[in-house]
């Protein structure tokens, strides 16, 4: 079992002599790309070295039991448990995907496609394993040419192919898994609840809770309310109290969220296009929860048979068609217009989940702008904050949806929704 360093050594040298004289120097946004260009760089050869090493230490500890290779990359690396479990997760998915492993001594995909290839078959069997190790060439040429996050997915649905049940006996063993725990922090006083659900009671549960805080703070917010970022962890803490509330009363807990949006009226909403219900995965399926989560498509095809189904129809720019509604929040069907055109924050580079956004008037409400789709696109609560505080400036162009953001600076950059824009190609054989 062995790895080499194929970067050289020299080049790395170069650039981290440039890196640190651009970091003095650096004023512009150019030399600043230049700079973290050349930490990317580095960091690949870093994280080459690491997986070298923890290859060494992993045939040491096959002779010598004392050793073992997740404690001392901890102590020695100063990096925590977890960070060291990745690190020798990577030098073993290294190992059962030769392809990959060369591609990354070379330099041409990063540690967050072997990462991703980890998350993907930490639940497979044996077999599993080997069928998609069987498509090493197949994974070489999409982690090649695609970005970490498209690539993810791409493994997502060779994995999913892969299952002879589709993943609902993974979904079982996730059930299995679920679990949860309490205890009092010493040092605050207070309780700590942690807790881990498989993905499809997770979403009910968040389905609930972002109704509940909907139903409760629509209106106002409570005097106890941070203002910082803990702000929607302390609705959501108050919303699971008032389940639990509800509960003991023995009134009914059926009005849930619309897991991509908290003020929506559903319970749970997939995302998913007409053929892929009716016939299965293909190679342009859509199939959405809001986040990063996946569901078997025969659970999905289950809760289809007990759930409202709406129809969205696109135009051929992959827009939703809709009327506009002379109220001031967008009304249930233009929120899932909109989850239905994007799965993030519309803001450029922005990957904030659909579920962590709202619906935003491009042209502002008290201006008499209209709640029309329009006029509406979803924004993460931090760009929120930036377009009515900070002086962004958004136009939004049809038909297909342009997002034209303009900075203070008068920096420009657009954007169009995921439906309408063209998609890196992922190759399949």
């Amino acid at each position: 079992m062995g790895f080499s360093l194929a970067i050289d050594t020299a080049e790395i040298s170069d650039r981290l002599s440039h890196l640190a004289q651009l970091v003095c120097e650096a004023n512009d946004e150019a030399l600043i790309r230049s700079a973290l260009n050349d930490v990317g760089h580095i960091q690949q050869w870093i994280d080459n070295c690491k997986v070298a090493l923890t290859r060494k230490l992993q045939i040491l500890a096959a002779t010598t039991p004392r050793i073992q290779p997740q404690q001392v990359l901890a102590s020695a690396a100063n990096i925590s448990r977890i960070d060291a479990f990745r690190e020798v997760s990577r030098a073993k998915t290294l190992g059962a995907f030769p392809q990959l492993e060369q591609a990354f001594e070379q330099g041409r995909i990063g540690s967050a496609h072997i990462d991703a290839v980890a998350r993907a078959t930490h639940q497979l069997t044996e077999d599993e394993k080997a069928k998609l190790a069987s498509r090493s060439d197949w994974l070489n040429n999409v982690a090649t040419h695609a970005t970490p996050d498209n690539f993810a997915r791409a493994v997502k649905s060779e994995v999913a192919r892969i299952h002879a049940d589709g993943g609902v006996t993974r979904l079982e063993r996730q059930r299995r898994d679920a679990s949860l725990r309490h205890w009092i922090d010493r040092e605050s006083g207070m309780f700590h609840i942690a807790g881990r659900l498989d993905p499809e009671n997770g979403l009910r549960v968040i389905g609930k809770l972002d109704n509940t805080v909907e139903r409760l703070f629509h209106a106002a917010l409570p005097d106890t309310c941070p203002t910082d970022d803990r702000k929607h962890g302390h609705l959501n803490a108050l919303a699971f109290l008032e389940l639990i509330d509800a509960a003991s009363l023995g009134a009914p807990l059926t009005a849930g969220a619309m897991i991509s949006s908290p003020h929506a009226r559903a319970e749970v909403s997939v995302v998913i296009d007409l053929h892929t219900l009716r016939s299965g995965l293909h190679e342009q399926s859509i199939v959405r929860t809001g986040h990063d989560t996946e569901l078997p498509l025969e659970t999905i095809r289950r809760m289809a048979c007990e759930a409202e189904i709406i129809p969205v129809v696109l135009n051929s720019h992959g827009v939703v068609i809709d009327i506009g509604r002379a109220s001031r929040l967008a009304t249930r069907y233009q929120r899932k217009a909109i989850e239905a055109m994007y799965s993030h924050c519309a803001i450029p580079e922005c990957k904030v989940p659909i579920a962590q956004c709202q619906p935003h008037h491009i042209a502002y409400w008290r201006d008499d702008g209209p709640t029309d789709m329009n006029n509406l696109v979803p924004l993460c609560t931090h760009h929120h904050r930036n377009v009515h505080e900070g002086n962004w400036r958004l136009k939004l162009s049809m038909p297909n949806r342009v997002l034209t953001v303009t900075y203070p600076d008068d920096h420009v950059s657009t954007a169009c929704p995921t439906s309408s824009k063209p998609q890196e190609r992922i190759p399949y054989e």
